[in-house]
């Protein structure tokens, strides 16, 4: 099976193409800024998706990750969205590829949805730009029926310990032992997961014929931000500083039913990612 990665200088292409290729599939891997590595089961192409030459290599899967994080620079917001919109006319015009993977994110959902669980389905959308802009290019995509496609949201993704999200960030304020305000001890959280278990989901959507459609990803058993203070607390052995207050519009945590009943997700409960996240990046021995 051959395999066209966008964005593979990316945490998560680089991350998923070492994945693949050690997993022996062929791995064509796009972006601007690559280092040569040469392998067999490996191909480079270096070309810039919105030049005009630009093509798409024969291959079976396109995993279309390309793309600026959430930015307030309209610039980039518009960036992503025609390379988007080059993505689909590449794909829509092309017999030859079988499926196409894309990377959304769970950041679409408005942060102030009152502590509630969200699904697919569920409306309670952010009105920010990059979160518009993503949810146009979910259903740009959606719109191919000739070939399977899948809209992967993904949440906070837990990797190198140089993550800019809510876990990544409260680890780093607890270690420090500084004094801060977090909303809701009582608010369910579960909008994290490794890179371990987004690999192997994706692998899995590659080698079986699902349905396509829109897959929210999380971690399960939902813990309190309490409890999940009190976890990375007792993983460095201190007492946080945590001053709590309430405010019943924040919040939201995910729905995985769907990925899990209709897609094979194997999930990894909240707690076993945030100390596996731990023990990888903050070792106790060193």
């Amino acid at each position: 099976m051959k395999v066209f990665i966008t964005g593979a200088n990316g945490k998560i292409g680089k991350n998923l193409s070492n994945y693949l290729l050690k997993k022996n599939y062929f791995c064509i891997l796009n972006s601007r800024k690559l280092v040569n590595i040469k392998k067999k089961n490996l191909l480079f192409y270096k070309k810039d998706i919105l030049n005009k030459n630009f093509k798409l290599p024969k291959c079976d899967v396109v995993i279309h990750t390309a793309g600026n994080t959430p930015e307030k620079n309209e610039n980039k917001i518009k960036f992503n969205r025609l390379i988007d919109k080059k993505i689909f006319q590449l794909i829509k015009d092309n017999n030859k590829i079988k499926k196409l993977i894309f990377i959304s994110t769970a950041a679409i959902y408005n942060q102030n949805n009152r502590g509630v669980k969200v699904r697919e389905n569920s409306k309670l959308f952010s009105n920010s730009k990059y979160s518009v802009s993503k949810l146009k290019s979910e259903k740009l995509f959606l719109k191919i029926k000739s070939i399977k496609v899948y809209v992967i949201r993904i949440p906070g993704l837990l990797l190198t310990g140089q993550e800019d999200n809510f876990i990544s960030n409260l680890v780093k304020k607890i270690k420090n032992l500084h004094n801060f305000e977090l909303y809701n001890a009582n608010q369910l959280f579960n909008n994290i997961l490794l890179i371990k278990s987004l690999n192997s989901f994706i692998e899995n959507l590659m080698k079986k014929n699902f349905n396509s459609g829109t897959i929210l990803l999380g971690s399960s058993n939902p813990l309190s931000l309490s409890k999940i203070t009190k976890t990375i607390s007792n993983y460095f052995n201190i007492e946080n500083r945590i001053n709590w207050k309430i405010n019943k519009h924040k919040g939201f945590y995910l729905d995985i039913k769907n990925a899990i009943k209709n897609y094979n997700f194997k999930s990894l409960n909240t707690k076993y990612c945030i100390l596996s996240y731990l023990k990888k990046n903050y070792p106790k021995n060193v």
